[in-house]
C-alpha cells in the first residue's frame, strides 16, 4: 500500500478511535439517516439553487462515513479491532474500496445488524437485561429526531431504525435460516433468561416466545403484545436471541445469520 493510501487509511482508523471514544463516553444516540433517492450522483455545485449544493455535500459526506462505518465492521469481523497493524489498515481501504458502489438502504441495514448484534454479545458478556434496552433508547430516540412532528403514532414510517432492527431480529428468529431453532427452544430460552437476567426480562420473553414457533404463533406474538411492552418489546426480542446464542451457539454471535443469510 503506497504512502497515500496508508495516509489515508491512517486517518480513518483514527476517526474510527475518535468516533468509538467519543460514543462510550457520551452514548450518542444512532445518527439519523436520511434517504434522497440518487444522492450519490451529485454534489457541491454552484449552479444549484442557494445552500442546495452545501446540503447535498454534507448528504454525500454522510452516506460515506457509513461506507465506512460497514467497512470496519467487516474488518474488525475479519481480523478483529485495530491495533496499530498495517496489515489492518490494508484489510480496512480494501473493504471501503468495495463498498463504492453499495446503496444506502443496504448500507443502513448491515449498521443496524451490527448495533443489535453487539447488544446480543453485550447481554452475554454482562449476564444483564440493560444492553438491550440501552440499544433500543439508542434506536427510539434516533427515530424521534428525524420523525415528521404531524407523523400518526402507528405510522411505521416514524421509526424506521426501530423498524430495521424488528426486521433483523425476525430473520434472525423466525426460524428460517441456516440453523433451524430447536423445538425446546421453546422452553428453554425463557428458563435461560430468567435465570441470567432476571424476572421481569423473562415475563417479557415468555410474552414473544411464540416468535420462534408456527406462522399464527409468531403473529400473536408481534400485533396487540409489542404495542403492551412498548420499548421492551424490542428488547425481549434481543434477550430471546441472546438466549438462543448461550445454549445453542456456544455464546458465540456468529451463530446468528448475517444479513446476506436473511431473505
Amino acid at each position: 500500500m503506497g504512502k497515500k493510501q496508508q495516509a489515508r487509511g491512517q486517518k480513518r482508523a483514527a476517526k474510527v478511535a475518535a468516533r468509538r471514544k467519543k460514543v462510550r463516553r457520551t452514548q450518542e444516540p444512532l445518527r439519523p439517516v436520511v434517504t434522497l433517492p440518487g444522492l450519490d450522483e451529485y454534489g457541491p455545485d454552484d449552479s444549484l439553487e442557494p445552500g442546495l449544493g452545501q446540503d447535498l455535500a454534507e448528504e454525500l459526506e454522510a452516506v460515506e462515513e457509513m461506507r465506512y462505518a460497514v467497512a470496519e465492521i467487516r474488518t474488525v469481523r475479519a481480523v478483529g479491532p485495530y491495533d496499530g497493524n498495517p496489515e489492518w489498515l490494508e484489510v480496512l481501504e480494501a473493504n471501503v474500496d468495495a463498498l463504492a458502489g453499495a446503496e444506502e438502504d443496504d448500507l443502513v441495514v448491515e449498521i443496524i445488524d451490527d448495533r443489535v448484534r453487539r447488544a446480543v454479545a453485550d447481554t452475554l458478556a454482562s449476564s444483564s437485561p440493560e444492553p438491550a434496552r440501552e440499544e433500543v433508547r439508542c434506536l427510539v430516540a434516533s427515530d424521534g429526531e428525524i420523525a415528521p412532528p404531524d407523523l400518526a403514532p402507528d405510522d411505521p414510517s416514524g421509526a424506521p431504525a426501530q423498524a430495521l432492527a424488528f426486521a433483523v431480529l425476525i430473520g434472525w428468529l423466525a426460524n428460517r435460516g441456516p440453523r433451524p431453532i430447536p423445538a425446546a427452544a421453546r422452553t428453554r430460552v425463557p428458563e435461560w433468561v430468567r435465570s441470567t437476567l432476571g424476572a421481569e426480562p423473562a415475563a417479557a420473553v415468555d410474552r414473544v416466545i411464540g416468535i420462534l414457533g408456527s406462522d399464527a404463533e409468531r403473529a400473536e406474538a408481534i400485533g396487540p403484545v409489542a404495542e403492551e411492552l412498548g420499548d421492551d418489546y424490542l428488547a425481549a426480542l434481543l434477550w430471546v436471541a441472546a438466549g438462543l446464542v448461550a445454549l445453542y451457539g456456544e455464546g458465540d454471535v456468529a451463530f446468528l445469520p448475517g444479513p446476506d443469510a436473511q431473505g
